[in-house]
């Protein structure tokens, strides 16, 4: 694992197409005959899962078979070669009420797309956030890969709550959280390569998974929990120490919660304003301490921090300290409580009777969010404030009387359904997504209590979050067996992944 590059959140990007693995091929059993590639074949396979013969998991349904003609590329979109376009759902049920008379139904969606011109691999690619839609299923037709993905067991416009963190309703459900934290990914991929031995008449020969984020967890889990399913696995920035992560969240929603408060910040809700907390240039300040702290650590002066565990915290605090203002607050100083704030978000959690629940951060001169070197640590830089603001503190809100907090980490659908509903168990109900209900619910637990709750089971939940969604495992005997191979990349900064923990 090499570090240095920054990470710009969402900017998880698909590694190369081509197959960089070898190892060893499928194993399913194969009909007799096979057509060849056509749409009558195609759309013989809507009848296939109906048949004990063909070995399908149970209740798989396909919903549309359609045998689809090459599409020419355009100034936006790829070209996407002829192929066999396959619709449906596995385990169709009616689930939990994911608050007092709203019941859910869920079903594992999943699409696959298998091109006439097949290279005999299979590649699946992993979700993002917390899942909720079927990924991109086109990317790899044009190198003649079979492709296929799921929504993880929920779906976003349909399974979405208020009261149960909107698009985090999911998480009320026991057998949803199954589904979500691997048994959609396994049961995708046995439909798929039943499909591919019908279709084709052979069993793959490579199968391939790749992943950013949630999709970089769902990338480890499969290494871990379905080792023999996989030849190569791309790791991204992975959510992998997932439940251990969202105590940093709740901690980071609490002190940045704290400093507000301190400076008179409040939201027009009445929460604590803690997007205002550091305004643009602050974070300037902060980026430049980092760069005269650390950035010739590798003998070259270039604007990065390229010795990156070489910038600790005992190596920054003296350039954080030398900004402390010696009187008012202005733009090209810090006050005491914003410098020790900040070494409190870079150290990570602490709860009050000790524990460090997930890992501290690298020192980064990324916190500035610049995408232009030329644009950053100046008295007028302007192209800043993307990434890790936008995951750790929310955009700076220039009219308080409409402010509200929209950090990722504990608002919305990202760490606020995370914290609430999905890490402990049993969930944290009502988790009102109206009025900041999140960011309160969060800045008013017991970091402790919370800690215990990620390990805990409750009545339904008879697994818990840590148990399920933690794939940080260091034991890949059952994988190196089976001649897998995994490249794992790892950015340094921004995201709510602290990148110490892949090094640990």
């Amino acid at each position: 694992m090499r570090l240095g590059r920054n990470h710009i959140a969402g900017a998880c990007v698909a590694m190369a197409g081509t197959a960089l693995f070898t190892g060893c091929g499928g194993s399913d059993d194969v009909p007799a005959v096979a057509a060849a590639p056509s749409a009558a074949s195609c759309a013989a396979l809507a009848n296939a899962p109906a048949s004990s013969a063909n070995g399908f998991p149970p209740n798989v349904v396909v919903t549309s078979a359609a045998f689809t003609p090459a599409l020419a590329a355009t100034a936006t979109a790829a070209a996407v070669p002829e192929h066999c376009n396959l619709l449906g759902t596995i385990n169709a049920r009616t689930g939990e009420q994911s608050s007092p008379g709203v019941t859910q139904t869920y079903a594992i969606k999943w699409q696959a797309r298998l091109p006439t011109d097949w290279n005999g691999k299979f590649y699946m690619p992993g979700g993002g956030g917390l899942d909720g839609s079927i990924p991109n299923t086109t990317s790899k037709l044009g190198q003649g890969y079979a492709m296929a993905a799921n929504d993880s067991g929920h779906d976003n416009t349909v399974n979405n709550d208020p009261l149960a963190a909107a698009t985090g309703a999911f998480a009320t459900d026991p057998q949803a959280r199954v589904d979500f934290a691997y048994n959609a990914i396994d049961l995708t991929n046995q439909v798929a390569r039943k499909f591919i031995n019908l279709y084709y008449g052979r069993a793959q020969q490579y199968a391939y998974f790749e992943g950013c984020s949630m999709g970089g967890r769902e990338a480890m889990m499969v290494t871990q929990k379905l080792p023999t399913q996989f030849n190569g696995v791309v790791v991204g920035d992975p959510a992998f120490k997932l439940t251990s992560m969202s105590t940093h969240e709740v901690y980071d929603s609490q002190i940045l919660g704290q400093l507000a408060t301190s400076m008179g910040l409040v939201s027009s809700n009445g929460v604590p304003l803690a997007s205002n907390t550091y305004t643009n240039q602050d974070l300037q300040l902060i980026s430049k301490a980092v760069l005269d702290a650390c950035d010739k650590l590798d003998g070259l002066a270039d604007g990065m921090v390229n010795q990156a565990l070489q910038c600790t915290s005992e190596r920054v605090t003296p350039f954080l300290n030398a900004l402390q203002c010696t009187g008012s607050k202005t733009d090209g100083c810090l006050t005491n409580n914003q410098i020790t704030t900040m070494q409190k978000l870079y150290a990570g959690p602490v709860t009050a009777s000790g524990k460090k629940p997930y890992h501290p951060w690298m020192w980064d001169a990324g916190i500035a969010g610049c995408t232009s070197a030329a644009d950053c640590n100046m008295p007028n830089a302007t192209n800043i404030a993307v990434g890790w603001r936008s995951w750790k503190i929310g955009t700076y809100q220039t009219n308080l009387a409409t402010a509200t907090n929209n950090a990722l980490d504990f608002t919305g659908g990202a760490g606020g359904a995370l914290s609430t509903v999905l890490a402990p168990t049993p969930p944290k109900q009502p988790a009102n997504t109206a009025a900041e209900g999140l960011t309160k619910l969060m800045m008013g637990y017991d970091l402790d209590a919370y800690y215990s709750s990620i390990f805990a089971t409750s009545g339904k939940f008879t697994q818990s979050s840590n148990s399920l969604l933690e794939v940080d495992s260091t034991d890949y005997a059952s994988f190196k067996n089976s001649n897998g191979k995994v490249v794992i990349y790892q950015p340094q900064s921004g995201g709510p992944f602290s990148p110490l923990a892949m090094v640990d």
